[in-house]
């Protein structure tokens, strides 16, 4: 029986589709996802995921980087990268909204310090039952013990767990950790696979 849903939070509830994140680049005739590279390289990206790194501190190392590579002139260019926060997708929400009231739901992210603090300045933190952030937990997706502390969180077990992500390595690491698992594409996708379940959205049920 499913007692709640996790989910992840970019690529999922986030989306970083406007093309401001690569125009700011070209027009400054840096081949485009030149910042972005860098900033989510597994030396920067990962040790920010498991709370080694602040979000400052993973910004400026970002920034250190390039202007030893680029010139001092990207300075800006960095500056509005890390300033980009993407868009909330209210379909979404609106879906997340819809589900029915008896399941825990949740985040596991893997994300910096200031996530926190944006979801409650964003209006989202008030639909879960549980934000499991990486950053505050030492372990990242797709490693086990990040969907275990997860599900421990939301008091279930993995096989009462279902949980969508976007990423394939982070979908076969919540299967690998006993959660039923849905590789996150479109919103038609995950209703089919609630429907799975038995799991329908209240406007859908009536």
């Amino acid at each position: 029986m499913i007692e709640a849903i996790l989910f992840d939070f970019d690529g999922v509830i986030r989306q970083w589709d406007e093309s401001d994140l690569w125009t700011f680049e070209t027009e400054a005739n840096i081949e485009r996802g030149t910042v972005f590279a860098v900033a989510f390289s597994k030396e920067l990206h990962a040790p920010l995921t498991r709370g080694e790194l602040t979000w400052a501190q993973w910004k400026d190392e970002t920034e250190r980087i390039l202007v030893e590579s680029h010139g001092a002139f990207i300075r800006p260019i960095v500056k509005r990268f890390f300033a980009f926060e993407g868009r909330i997708d209210l379909d979404m929400v609106k879906l997340i909204k819809q589900l029915p009231k008896n399941l825990r739901l949740g985040i596991l992210t893997n994300n910096h310090d200031r996530f926190e603090e944006y979801l409650q300045r964003v209006g989202v933190a008030e639909l879960f039952d549980a934000v499991i952030n990486t950053h505050r937990i030492g372990v990242a997706k797709p490693e086990k013990l990040a969907y275990q502390k997860a599900v421990s969180r939301l008091s279930v077990e993995p096989e009462n767990c279902l949980f969508v992500d976007d990423v394939e390595g982070n979908v076969d690491g919540g299967e690998a950790a006993g959660l039923k698992c849905h590789h996150f594409q479109n919103q038609t996708g995950l209703v089919e696979f609630l429907k799975k379940f038995d799991i329908q959205l209240i406007s859908d049920s009536k």
